[in-house]
């Protein structure tokens, strides 16, 4: 079954409101392909090696969560970018990227995501105000939860083990979630009352922090945080347009 480009990216965009979000990178259609769209790829980010999955599986669509384009990047088409697009233009591939959108959707954003998949239960997307919009997610242990049992899940979850800094209560209540770079929203995790942190990466201050404010702290990886989220996309897009969907996976120790 095939769809049509457009209206997927019309769906996609009115369904993670866009427009709500002053982003570092546009979201939405960043390069235009065939108008229809029979196999839609999904990857965390728009690199060589998710391009060339993508057209090795002779995908339509590729949907990532980190684009191609950000405003910290030089204008001109160098020969990174050049031999990137090369690839979607000779294969007529549209790609589509969602960032912030992605992080903060109350259903199949990736911080909201995983708190569903360790089972707790979401008080809201209050973390992490980015540009005026929360992104992260709090949640409450319905259950009494140890802090190996999360690591173990965080670990089955991830694919890898994550880096932890065993410094809270043994016994996990309240788990803040700001998947990414977002070891720098740990304090204000504390300050509403999170005895858990859980992101993907971890700054130089971060377990001197944590160790001071006696508080448990979880990176699971960039990457491995973030999968989540496009995966999820896929699943919707398969159950809205019927189309096909593949996951590229292309990690990384990050």
């Amino acid at each position: 079954m095939s769809a049509i480009r457009d209206e997927i990216v019309q769906y996609l965009n009115e369904y993670l409101q866009v427009g709500k979000f002053k982003d570092y990178c546009p979201n939405g259609m960043q390069v235009i392909g065939r108008p229809a769209v029979a196999r839609v790829a999904l990857g965390v980010s728009a690199n060589l090696e998710c391009f060339r999955q993508a057209r090795e599986r002779q995908a339509d669509m590729l949907i990532v969560h980190h684009g191609l384009f950000w405003e910290n990047m030089p204008r001109e088409i160098g020969t990174m970018m050049k031999v990137r697009l090369k690839i979607l233009f000779e294969h007529d591939i549209t790609l589509l990227g969602y960032h912030l959108p992605l992080d903060a959707h109350p259903e199949i954003g990736n911080n909201v995501l995983w708190l569903n998949r360790l089972g707790f239960t979401v008080e809201g997307i209050e973390l992490a105000a980015t540009r005026g919009m929360p992104i992260g997610a709090i949640g409450t242990a319905p259950k009494r939860l140890t802090l190996p049992d999360l690591v173990e899940q965080v670990t089955q979850a991830a694919g890898a083990a994550p880096l932890v800094y065993e410094f809270g209560p043994h016994t996990v209540r309240r788990l803040g979630v700001v998947t990414g770079g977002g070891d720098g929203y740990l304090m204000e995790a504390i300050a509403r009352g999170c005895d858990t942190f859980l992101t993907g990466e971890v700054g130089e201050p971060t377990q001197s922090i944590a160790r001071e404010e006696g508080v448990n702290f979880i990176a699971a990886g960039h990457y491995n945080s973030e999968k989540i989220g496009v995966q999820a996309l896929g699943e919707l897009l398969q159950e809205h347009f019927g189309v096909e969907t593949f996951f590229c996976d292309v990690p990384n120790s990050v």
